[in-house]
């Protein structure tokens, strides 16, 4: 087992939201890629979008860095497995450095960037500023719980002139280096959907995009001196207990059917893969393409996306819909997380007022309406004993979604009691069934193996009771 991360890292933090952080992390996987390096990348927070961008680019899984969810420990374990047989870690931000839940800085780029000891690269959009960038610079150098910052990326210099501007106010006020600077180039914009950028999967132009930014990157950067920097990395221990401890051996695995499509497709690495050395085999299904559950399915996990873009789609497949009900009614332990929560529900409701027939295992309808209900950390507790946990037990998740339940009805009781992550009660939270679990929460199983420990064993009983018999 390893006990200590030796990869050469850098974090790609960002002044603000929406500074070209992922386009400019995308663009140096690839010209590190072209380098003939092997690049792994990871995100600070709970996002799935754009590390599906940067997983793209990489060939390898992007994986989150949530410190807030996962606590010190399991965060360097994640950075650590990932790591594995990569020259190079890139560890794209989150808003701005200092930003992380709520009103305080917990969960923060500039806070993982100290957990894992990483030099912090600051990316500033220059687009509208000149001098006022040395400000801007010295600012976030010198800001009390500043990490080490070792230089600057510009993007959206108008000119070789302001270029050299900017790069030399920097460096007179700030001292900090200017490491590259990328013109404005508005077609390497990635279109914008809500709570973020397109998904990659319904990105055409991606690959066109990336092509040009390898080239330009090689160009406008200095990715030797950037390397040069994330050689400079400290070595950073990890701690003894591991949440990764190798495929188990003792039992026969299990199959579980996972949702992975461009309706599904929200999952953190880390959760596939632990199921993975608990005991189950993974096997992806589409609920888009395919008219059934994989044979010998022994459980099913549904992850979030966006099912309301493909609605129409997904109530046609009613042989597949037809086959989660039976698979429920047979007992089958099931787990769905926020976009697999819609699917499951009865109907669901688009903007356009339109209501399509979806799986009907959750007697609820499902409306979107154009407005955002919940985004942020949640803190959970247990109300029941379910198929992931005991009665009575603490986590840690995410949600962000833009639907509503609007009818329920059936008896299911809820899952969890809620709080966001300053301890305030929002409510309750999720559905609960005896072979069931559906909320709108996304969970890390990282923070605590025992949901996959308790979810595995479900599927056991399950191929005991009914596969076998």
């Amino acid at each position: 087992m390893l006990d200590e991360v030796r990869t050469p890292r850098l974090v790609i933090a960002g002044t603000a939201s929406n500074v070209g952080k992922t386009v400019l992390t995308a663009g140096l996987i690839a010209a590190f890629k072209a380098r003939g390096l092997t690049v792994q990348s990871f995100k600070v927070g709970p996002d799935y979008i754009d590390p599906a961008y940067l997983a793209h680019v990489s060939g390898r899984p992007c994986r989150n860095l949530d410190s807030w969810m996962l606590g010190e420990g399991a965060l360097r374990q994640v950075l650590a497995q990932g790591a594995l047989g990569a020259d190079l870690a890139l560890i794209e931000g989150m808003m701005g450095l200092f930003d992380g839940r709520g009103d305080s800085k917990g969960g923060s780029s500039a806070e993982v960037a100290r957990i894992i000891k990483a030099p912090v690269v600051l990316v500033m959009d220059v687009a509208n500023m000149a001098e006022t960038a040395a400000a801007v610079a010295l600012g976030f150098k010198s800001y009390s719980e500043s990490p080490r910052i070792a230089g600057v990326l510009l993007n959206n210099v108008g000119s070789d002139g302001h270029r050299r501007s900017v790069e030399d106010a920097i460096w007179e006020t700030a001292k900090l280096p200017v490491l590259g600077a990328l013109r404005k180039m508005p077609e390497l914009d990635i279109p914008q959907r809500q709570l973020g950028l397109l998904p990659v999967t319904e990105n055409k132009e991606w690959d066109r995009t990336i092509a040009v930014l390898a080239k330009t990157m090689e160009r406008d950067v200095d990715l030797d001196l950037l390397l040069r920097i994330a050689r400079k990395a400290e070595l950073l221990p990890l701690v003894p207990k591991k949440i990764f401890q190798g495929k188990r051996a003792e039992e026969r695995p299990i199959k579980l059917a996972v949702a992975y499509d461009e309706a599904f497709n929200f999952y953190y690495p880390e959760n596939l893969e632990l199921l993975q050395e608990h005991g189950a085999d993974v096997v992806p299904f589409s609920p888009l393409e395919d008219q059934h559950l994989p044979a010998q399915a022994a459980g099913l996990y549904l992850g979030g996306g966006f099912p309301e873009v493909f609605v129409e789609p997904l109530a046609n497949n009613r042989s597949m819909a037809e086959s989660i009900e039976r698979a429920y009614r047979s007992g089958m332990p099931i787990y769905a997380e926020c976009g697999g929560l819609m699917y499951l529900g009865r109907s669901l409701r688009t903007e356009s007022g339109k209501t399509y027939e979806m799986a009907g295992v959750i007697p609820v309808d499902v409306e979107m309406d154009g407005q955002i209900h919940r985004f942020g950390y949640r803190q959970l507790l247990t109300l029941e004993e379910s198929i992931l946990s005991p009665k009575g037990q603490f986590y840690r998740g995410h949600e962000f979604h833009w639907s509503r339940i609007v009818g329920q009805n059936g008896g299911l009781k809820p899952a969890y009691q809620m709080q966001n992550a300053e301890g305030d009660a929002i409510g309750y939270e999720g559905f609960i069934g005896p072979n069931l679990l559906a909320s709108y929460v996304h969970l890390h199983f990282g923070q605590n193996p025992l949901l996959v420990d308790k979810f595995v064993q479900h599927c056991r009983d399950y191929v005991l009771a009914h596969v076998q018999r």
